[in-house]
């Protein structure tokens, strides 16, 4: 988990085995907007097919060997 992402950086989304059914897991992308809190702390990731999705920074990590 990546606990403040920075919009710019390279990251991979994981999903827990339940939730893999929604096409996501090990998606890579880019981060172009992150919340700041207090609250839940979101971000806004870039998708390399060009989708844009809204992911909890629990389920973003950094994109490793890019």
């Amino acid at each position: 988990m990546i606990w403040h992402p920075q919009p710019g950086q390279r990251v991979e989304l994981h999903y827990k085995r339940s939730m893999r059914c929604n096409g996501l897991h090990l998606a890579l992308g880019v981060v172009t907007v992150a919340g700041s809190g207090p609250g839940p702390i979101n971000a806004a990731v870039k998708l390399d097919n060009g989708r844009t999705v809204i992911v909890p920074r629990g389920n973003i990590v950094e994109a490793k060997g890019e």
